[in-house]
């Protein structure tokens, strides 16, 4: 890198995004960038409380470089963290840029600051100008202006081509890519944790050089946590933290005369060793004067804030203020579901898979499940048939008292495969081997028995005019289906033989006649059945796992909180995974019902529109519920966890599989308590009955889903913020 290189700059480094503010002419505002005074910040409660920064305080004067050293653990990256409103103090007070972090001139989190965390922060498949340009749109920044920053910056930083993905990039490489968004817009306070790990020594220089030359040509401050103590030498100040307090700050040169020591790590081995002798008090450790000598004194400190007596339409204009800071962006949303949406399209097969999947499951339950069986292989013994009697089976289809038992036979449905045995311990045998699903034995005399004769009602008649069916009832449904066939094919053999015979058919039938259902037909599928249970689960279940594992896995890699540095707030976040998930959830409801009403033939008697609503809204609130989710777990594998400990109880008890008014009282409670139950009978009641929105069964299931929707949302923001707060 030449050094010619390194002096480029800087006039193009005016972004038009700078917050203008009285603090920013030194005449008529602190001279100090960053104040913390009396910070304490602890982790945990009871026995495991532990004290990260115990009484620190820390002055970093605006247009400097700050060399915030230490050993890993004493606190340095909650500090920062702190400065930067991802974390909040239990005590103390920070100012940035003459205001409290967060408020709404501070420009902090948002334009007025750049910040590289540790770890790398970056989308691994975006390319570096990606990276850059999504940071530059959060930032407002004209497409001129972040043209000329990247070329700029990838001469300063020699970062690679930049349609190169991060993800193909070594992992110093990587590191300068994260070092370049924090500097991309310009900012007048960088924070910078570790910026120089993993990179060679002459870039380091380079680097060191751009950072002076920020603070003195420009004014920018700088705040630098470094492992390489001896490079910090280039700072205007070094602070020494160690055990969460601040041993000594100063400049390096003073540091050095002070102690008479030649390197800078030798003169933090003396402080720290000072410092366990006897466990001295480290408040007893004189600091050097700032303006702010003493935390008593800061009222009246020329770093403190002055206090003026604030007017009504003053005081109006700053609750206004803090009310728009509130707000979602809408600009801000854009720029986030535009950045989901490119994450999500990288993975080409799996964002087009996600509109279908839904679809598809629902296709391929209804081909495998509620069909008919076929080719079940049935036993059959039959005694009446006699070779050497010339007693064999014929077509006979007239009145005739003669093998009535082959014509019983006929009448059973091909989903019977017809398998005969010469006797019946044979058969029997087959089905204890699992080769047959049943046995069917009639007796010798069964023709015989079966005329009809004065005393065809004594027992002994009816018991040799039986049909002896022996089941293999291991599984329900093959038995259920066997049994229903057999008894079918006997009434339309007896109807059959009776109306050749001249007897009235309906004579042979039941004198209980099952006329037209209300609702639904005689033969209603399974399928039908199952259909509301099953959109509304398969839906919710996709939705869960893409409202949380996009938002977990960025939380994660420290995507979310690079993001929110950058002014992005947790609801803007929230919002761009909903509308972003909305959007999907809606092509998959379409397509969903195209492929139900269409290639699976399942009926809609209500309004298809207000069936896709409520699907749609139940997908909605599997999101939420992810989102959820995603709040309460750190890992994706916590996340999938949940959600697979949630989808069994949700089938077994949503009433999809069995009807819940045969489950005992108390479950019942708990299955009407599911978030999917009362929008399950909502959906199953347009779909099957075609009721509307005039009937409280269809529209409680849509304000339950509803209510559903708000209470996700609700804990999801309160449990983000309590994590804050205790983080």
């Amino acid at each position: 890198m030449t050094e010619n290189v390194i002096e480029e700059s800087a006039d193009v480094l005016s972004p038009p995004h700078r917050i203008a503010n009285e603090n920013n002419n030194p005449s008529d505002s602190c001279v100090y960038g960053v104040l913390v005074r009396n910070a304490t910040k602890t982790f945990g409660s009871g026995s495991k409380k532990c004290a990260v920064l115990q009484g620190l305080n820390l002055s970093v004067k605006r247009g400097s470089i700050y060399g915030l050293l230490g050993p890993s653990g004493c606190g340095k990256t909650t500090l920062l963290s702190c400065l930067v409103t991802l974390r909040s103090l239990n005590s103390g007070t920070i100012q940035v840029l003459g205001h409290e972090p967060g408020s709404p001139k501070s420009g902090v989190p948002g334009p007025q600051v750049g910040y590289m965390p540790q770890e790398l922060a970056l989308y691994g498949d975006f390319t570096i100008k990606e990276t850059l340009t999504y940071f530059g749109r959060l930032y407002k920044l004209k497409a001129t202006f972040m043209k000329s920053q990247l070329k700029f910056l990838t001469s300063l930083l020699d970062l690679p081509t930049s349609n190169r993905y991060v993800k193909t990039l070594s992992g110093g490489q990587q590191r300068r890519v994260s070092f370049a968004v924090a500097l991309f817009h310009d900012p007048d306070l960088l924070i910078l944790d570790e910026p120089t790990v993993g990179v060679d020594p002459l870039l380091r220089h380079s680097i060191w050089n751009h950072l002076v030359r920020q603070s003195v040509d420009h004014g920018k401050t700088v705040i630098v946590t470094t492992h390489y103590i001896e490079e910090a030498r280039q700072a205007n100040t070094i602070g020494l933290m160690r055990c969460g307090r601040l041993l000594v700050e100063d400049s390096p040169e003073n540091l050095l005369r002070n102690y008479g020591l030649s390197t800078l790590e030798d003169v933090f081995l003396q402080l720290s060793r000072k410092e366990n002798s006897k466990n001295p008090d480290i408040n007893g450790i004189a600091f050097p004067s700032t303006g702010c000598s003493s935390p008593t004194n800061r009222q009246t400190s020329p770093c403190a804030p002055i206090l003026h007596t604030t007017s009504g339409s003053a005081l109006l204009e700053e609750k206004w203020e803090i009310f728009k800071k509130v707000l979602p962006s809408p600009y801000r949303v854009g720029v986030l579901v535009r950045k989901n949406y490119l994450v999500s399209i990288r993975f080409t097969l799996l964002f087009l898979a996600t509109f279908f999947v839904p679809a598809i499951q629902t296709y391929i339950f209804n081909i495998c499940i509620g069909q008919d069986m076929t080719a079940l292989k049935m036993a059959i013994v039959n005694e009446e048939i006699d070779v050497n009697q010339g007693h064999l089976c014929n077509n006979a289809t007239d009145c005739s008292y003669f093998m009535l038992s082959c014509r019983y036979l006929r009448n059973i449905k091909n989903n019977i495969i017809q398998v005969p045995y010469d006797n019946l311990s044979d058969a029997l045998e087959a089905g204890r081997n699992g080769q047959v699903w049943g046995v069917i034995h009639f007796g010798q005399n069964f023709t015989e028995e079966f005329e009809m004769r004065e005393d065809s009602t004594s027992k002994e008649n009816m018991i040799g005019r039986q049909i002896n069916i022996t089941m293999d009832s291991s599984n329900q449904q093959i038995d259920a289906f066997v049994k229903k066939w057999l008894g079918e094919a006997y009434g339309d053999f007896l109807r059959e033989f009776m109306d050749v015979c001249g007897y009235n058919p309906e004579a042979s039938s039941l004198p209980v006649e099952f006329v037209d259902p209300v609702y639904g037909q005689k033969d209603t599928k399974f399928t039908e059945f199952m259909a509301p249970g099953l959109i509304l689960s398969t839906v919710f279940s996709s939705a869960l796992i893409l409202g949380s594992d996009s938002f977990v896995r960025e939380r994660m890699l420290g995507l979310v909180e690079r993001s929110l540095v950058a002014g992005v707030k947790m609801n803007e976040i929230f919002i761009s995974y909903l509308v972003k998930e909305s959007i999907t959830m809606i092509i998959q409801s379409l397509l969903l019902y195209v492929v139900l009403l269409l290639l699976c033939d399942i009926p809609c008697r209500g309004s298809v529109s207000l069936a896709i609503f409520i699907t749609f809204l139940e997908g909605f609130s599997g999101m939420c519920f992810g989102m959820m989710i995603a709040s309460i777990c750190d890992t994706t594998s916590g996340v999938l966890y949940v959600a697979q400990s949630y989808f069994l109880p949700k089938l077994f008890l949503s009433g999809q599989l069995w009807p819940i008014d045969a489950m005992p009282v108390f479950l019942q409670y708990v299955a009407y308590s599911l978030p999917t139950t009362y929008a399950t009978v909502s959906l199953g009641n347009v779909l099957s009955r075609g009721w509307g929105l005039e009937r409280p069964e269809v529209y409680f299931g849509i304000l339950s889903t509803v209510a559903w929707i708000f209470g996700f949302l609700i804990v999801a923001s309160v449990v983000l913020r309590l994590r804050k707060h205790s983080s």
